[in-house]
């Protein structure tokens, strides 16, 4: 018998690292990210994206609905870096 990993669902802000980054391409690279790490050893599924990106004092970001293992977004830090993103848990 298998076992299924829990879900946990996650409302994330992701922010661009660079801050000359357009809102469009902010929005491509984040579905390109969320979508990579759909498949092992994340296994993080979009529940919604919020379009277009929105701008407050911080910046440039794309909110998005996740779940995945408990955490996954610590854990994919690394590759959200090398994309050019930096994740935000939202309450």
């Amino acid at each position: 018998m298998s076992r299924t990993a829990a879900a946990f669902t996650y409302r994330l802000a992701f922010r661009p690292l660079d801050e000359r980054m357009a809102s469009a391409e902010l929005a491509r690279t984040v579905h390109r990210a969320l979508l990579a790490l759909s498949g092992p050893p994340h296994g993080v599924a979009i529940v919604s994206l919020q379009r277009p990106p929105r701008e407050d004092g911080a910046g440039l970001y794309m909110e998005a609905v996740t779940t995945g293992p408990e955490r996954w977004y610590l854990k994919a830090d690394d590759y959200l870096l090398s994309e050019g993103l930096r994740g935000e848990l939202q309450p």
